[in-house]
């Protein structure tokens, strides 16, 4: 569930971004950047590697019951350990190189728009 969250967030992340070039249109800049993606992917493969993804932490949980017409409560540590998962180590890299296509054609990077979902 949160690979394939990470995925959402990076794929509508990508298309918010906003490339220009002058005498391009907006859809000139997506399209370019869909390109760059894709030659990305073939040259920066993907390489997954096991990392934390969460670390080990104490939790501090509270216990409350009712004995007697009153209530009692214990506090107590609760040891969680780290969450190891499968991460992309490429994906700083990939998107360099797409960045980089897109400068290497006259794109600028103007910041992200407002996503649109149509």
């Amino acid at each position: 569930m949160r690979a394939l969250s990470l995925c959402l967030l990076l794929i509508l992340a990508s298309c918010a971004e906003r490339w220009e070039r002058p005498g391009s249109s907006e859809g000139d800049g997506d399209a370019a950047n869909a390109a760059c993606t894709d030659r990305a992917q073939l040259a920066v493969p993907v390489q997954l590697a096991w990392q934390i993804v969460a670390p080990a932490r104490i939790e501090r949980e509270q216990r409350c019951w009712m004995r007697g017409g009153r209530e009692y409560c214990q506090v107590y540590d609760r040891y969680r350990p780290a969450q190891w998962g499968q991460v992309d180590v490429n994906t700083g890299a990939r998107d360099a190189w797409r960045r980089t296509c897109l400068r290497d054609q006259g794109f600028v990077f103007q910041g992200y728009r407002p996503l649109r979902l149509d």
